[in-house]
């Protein structure tokens, strides 16, 4: 894209944000609820546009989009209703050139076509087709951009968007429809390739009367279709939930019957339901709700199945669902106490995690980070657990299975940060969400060795998990223990940095019932925070700093309902 046209796009964007902000700020007197709900919705953006912390999560965007959303979707009629679809679209593009999510830019076209098809006699229905045609070149797609432009002219000759359409028009002339083929000329069919056939590996399960993870394990990447069936009280058939795996084999070895039994679940069976596709059944004994998705580095088929009562007050702070199986409420969940800590030092085995210049292994610093931890924690009244206590390779769904199946209350996942560029150094601390900036992704990408398209079909399998989940207690204990990490390390490493809180695609912390954080602890790949993580008592005070953040998380719950404290 040449200087001019990047210019052109960016000068179509900030009016369009500039329009945004001129709107009239506060409802007139005698205003419809509608437009008492555009003035709220507006207030929550501008609290969003003020704030550099809140922009850097995706669901705080999230929740001014849908805020917006709800105006169009419940009062199409109303007169606010194509000034709130337009602020959608404004907001999602905005928000792409934060998140560099393709999804979000997907999302603002869908959006701006919407207004112009709904109201297509409003105002703004030409400016949303001048942003859905610069969107497409922002995609590449000059071909559709160009017909988008001429679409505007053509219908709105007349509107204040039409010159700058056309002098777009004239720019992509060489991308202009071609004249149709004669119909005389023949094509030529193209081949199509049959997909490649995956070899199922293995199936491992975990489970707990509360939860249960089923994985499924193959040789390349999963392609699935879920289904669900009724019992049969006359034949005594549970409920069942099936996944057919298309393109797929298994062994005769992997076809016996599972037996779980877990109050959830009671058995699973795995089997070649025909030449081309493997059947599992899951049998359903009381099951609220479920999620299937797929991860990879191994590629494998994750199901999570959750129990009818996560709901409940008995049930665990933040338990993902839908229904009956909703997280709690913010009340009911600081009401519940932290017992049981599971610590998850990163990498092991055959997976040595990064490696700096000197040879350090990232395995073995967050061994000894998590072995120091332990016994600080249950000095302090903790039940402690491990994903592992030696030099062991652990899938990452497994240690949240493992964190699952034991109920614990908190998962902290110990790292060292590594990056390309030699001078980065500090800490920061993550909990699940969309990367909002690249060194996230990056992050990311390093911790689940997985390439970048991959990252972006985890994202958009993110982007629906996330709405449901209560993220907000993952934050408050990412918050708490970046804040004491930072601090407790400054005492030894002056120069160390505060890379702050931050939301990325973790596979470690997909589907964790508790609230869960991945710590970077320091850098393995700068040199002189590649020697102090060689120090014992460095890597004492990375651990003590983690304790008193943990500390600081549970009391600020205790403080809440009954002044209870741990230290």
């Amino acid at each position: 894209m040449s200087r001019k046209t990047s210019g052109t796009l960016l000068t179509g964007f900030i009016l369009s944000a500039i329009f945004f902000v001129l709107l009239p700020l506060g409802a007139a007197r005698g205003a419809s609820y509608c437009e008492r709900l555009y003035d709220s919705a507006k207030r929550d953006y501008y609290s969003l546009l003020k704030s550099d912390r809140k922009q850097k999560f995706h669901d705080s965007w999230e929740k001014v989009i849908e805020k917006f959303s709800t105006i169009y979707e419940k009062y199409p009629t109303c007169s606010r209703s194509p000034d709130a679809l337009f602020n959608v679209g404004v907001l999602y593009r905005k928000l792409y050139h934060r998140s560099w999510i393709g999804a979000d830019l997907d999302r603002a076209l869908g959006t701006f076509l919407k207004l112009q098809s709904r109201f297509p006699s409003n105002r703004l229905a030409d400016d949303a087709l001048l942003n859905a045609a610069q969107v497409q070149e922002e995609k590449g797609r000059k071909g559709d951009a160009y017909r988008t432009y001429a679409k505007l002219v053509k219908a709105y000759p007349e509107g204040d968007m039409a010159s700058r359409a056309k002098k777009r028009l004239n720019q992509l002339a060489s991308f202009a429809p071609k004249p149709p083929v004669s119909k005389t000329r023949t094509r030529a069919k193209a081949k199509t390739r049959p997909g490649r056939t995956v070899n199922i590996t293995d199936v491992k399960h975990w489970s707990n009367p509360e939860y249960t993870r089923v994985v499924v394990y193959a040789t390349d990447k999963l392609n699935y279709e879920e289904h669900r069936l009724k019992g049969d009280p006359r034949t005594g058939k549970p409920p069942r939930l099936y996944i057919d795996l298309n393109n797929a084999r298994i062994p005769s070895a992997l076809s016996s019957p599972i037996s779980i039994k877990d109050g959830l679940l009671l058995r699973a069976r795995l089997g070649q339901y025909n030449p081309d596709t493997v059947r599992l059944v899951l049998d359903i004994d009381s099951m609220g709700d479920d999620r299937v998705f797929t991860m990879e580095n191994p590629s494998r088929l994750v199901v999570d199945v959750f129990g009818r009562d996560a709901g409940s007050s008995s049930s665990k702070a933040g338990r993902p669902g839908k229904g009956a199986g909703a997280p709690l409420p913010l009340a009911k969940q600081l009401g519940l106490r932290v017992k049981t800590i599971v610590l998850d030092p990163g990498h092991g085995g055959k997976d040595p995690g990064a490696v700096g210049r000197g040879g350090l292994k990232e395995k073995d610093v967050t061994l000894a980070i998590a072995k120091l931890l332990k016994p600080m924690l249950e000095a302090k009244g903790f039940r402690v657990l491990m994903t592992r206590d030696k030099d062991v390779y652990v899938s990452l769904d497994e240690r949240t299975a493992f964190a699952n199946s034991h109920l614990a209350d908190l998962f902290v996942s110990i790292h060292t940060n590594a990056s390309r560029n030699r001078r980065a150094r500090g800490v920061e601390t993550y909990f699940l969400g969309v990367a909002m900036d690249r060194d996230s992704s990056e992050t990311a990408l390093l911790e689940n060795a997985i390439t970048q398209q991959t990252l972006a079909d985890l994202e958009k399998i993110l982007l629906d998990l996330t709405r449901t989940s209560n993220l907000k207690q993952s934050s408050m204990l990412a918050e708490s223990v970046q804040e004491n990490l930072f601090h407790g390390l400054s005492k030894r490493n002056r120069l160390v940095k505060d890379h702050g809180v931050k939301q990325a695609s973790f596979y470690v912390l997909i589907g964790a019932q508790m609230p869960a954080i991945l710590v970077e602890t320091s850098f393995i790949s700068h040199p002189t925070e590649e020697r102090l993580l060689r120090d014992p008592s460095y890597l004492k005070l990375v651990s003590s700093s983690i304790l008193r953040g943990i500390l600081d998380y549970v009391d600020g719950l205790a403080t809440a309902t009954d002044g209870n404290s741990h230290t």
